[in-house]
């Protein structure tokens, strides 16, 4: 009689789970971080890899260049100010034909959200929030000054304290980065002498110094508390005043700066009545941003530069038959080229879409590009 044959041996699948940690690090860390708060969802195994110390040092390890877009939210009634980022649903352009991205708060302590109004500036893989700040109570605004610092780290999502200024600072004062370095202008009471107006903060060696340009002489409306905007463009600073007199800069370059705008990939573009314009500097001449087309009309709107493209935020209010509204963030991506002999740039709308649903009061108040190691 012949002996019966074995039975195939069946080997279980293996499972992710089963994968020794370090090498599940190794894997995250290869993903996108447009997708980490999907993956954060599947256990809570997966949750705590994509919060942990351990993965952001992995892909600083593996040299993760990571380009990530952050926006602050404020509401009237609210002291607190909010920040969400932008992520991706996986294969969310094939099932409903949409972009897929969508903006989802960012985790942070209670303690340590920045207050309404303050100056804010992103350098490297941190967000600084400096200053005092505007705050909303009884119906009435008080303005707040403060020396304090504080820090997002948008590796871990987590807030902590940086050395404070040297001086007491409002909401009105203005922020800029040149060269890696944060330098902050006016704000103060006008009892503190014009040595302090402005001052510069190295994130290297977290220290801050006095900053004074001999070439400078501050006119009346450049006193503490009358600067309105900076902002840095080829290595260099540039100051504007309440009466839009310019420090360095040209009058018709100044023109605009009141208006939506932002510098990307080291050119000035703003946004006025639905048309995108750039600084030509050697023509010293405003020019249209040819080819964006198919974008929506809006108001008002946030531009920030990400990793060389230009990434514009605008609210409205969308109507249903129901008479029902709702106020929607949305967001486009527009990439850049330069074309002829340089003297133009053309615009192309790689995707715009709906991000998020928001109460009628919220403000877009700061939005933030980085590109760096994350």
């Amino acid at each position: 009689m012949p002996s019966p044959s074995p039975s195939p041996v069946t080997e279980e699948p293996t499972s992710i789970m089963s994968l020794p940690y370090d090498l599940l690090f190794n894997c995250f860390a290869r993903v996108s971080r447009l997708y980490y708060p999907t993956l954060s969802l599947v256990s809570k195994t997966f949750r705590s890899i994509v919060y942990s110390s351990e993965l952001y040092e992995t892909r600083s390890r593996l040299s993760r260049t990571e380009k990530c877009l952050y926006l602050c939210l404020h509401f009237p009634s609210d002291t607190n100010t909010y920040w969400v980022t932008l992520y991706r649903k996986p294969n969310g352009n094939v099932a409903d034909k949409s972009s897929g991205y969508l903006l989802v708060q960012v985790p942070s302590p209670n303690c340590l959200l920045p207050a309404q109004s303050s100056s804010v500036i992103a350098v490297g893989s941190n967000i600084y929030k400096i200053g005092g700040a505007k705050s909303y109570r009884h119906k009435f605004w008080k303005t707040r000054y403060s020396s304090s610092v504080s820090v997002l780290d948008c590796r871990s999502h987590r807030w902590r304290h940086a050395p404070g200024m040297r001086v007491d600072r409002s909401s009105s004062s203005t922020v800029c980065e040149v060269d890696g370095k944060i330098y902050v202008a006016g704000g103060c009471k006008d009892d503190i002498c014009s040595l302090y107006w402005m001052e510069v903060f190295d994130p290297k060696t977290q220290t801050w110094g006095t900053f004074k340009n001999p070439s400078i002489e501050y006119q009346d409306d450049m006193g503490p508390g009358r600067v309105v905007k900076s902002l840095g463009l080829d290595g260099k600073l540039y100051m504007f005043g309440s009466r839009w007199d310019t420090i360095g800069l040209d009058s018709d370059m100044a023109c605009a700066v009141s208006f939506s705008d932002s510098v990307v990939d080291e050119v000035l573009f703003f946004w006025d009545d639905g048309v995108f314009k750039w600084y030509d500097s050697k023509a010293r001449l405003w020019k249209k941003l040819n080819g964006v087309e198919g974008l929506p009309d809006f108001c008002h709107c946030l531009m920030v530069d990400v990793g060389g493209k230009m990434m514009v935020l605008w609210d409205e209010f969308v109507y249903y038959s129901t008479r029902l509204q709702e106020n929607v963030i949305w967001c486009a991506e527009i990439s850049l080229e330069r074309r002829g002999d340089g003297d133009e740039i053309w615009g192309k709308v790689e995707w715009f879409d709906a991000v998020l649903p928001v109460h009628k009061s919220c403000h877009l108040v700061y939005a933030a590009g980085l590109s760096a190691t994350l």
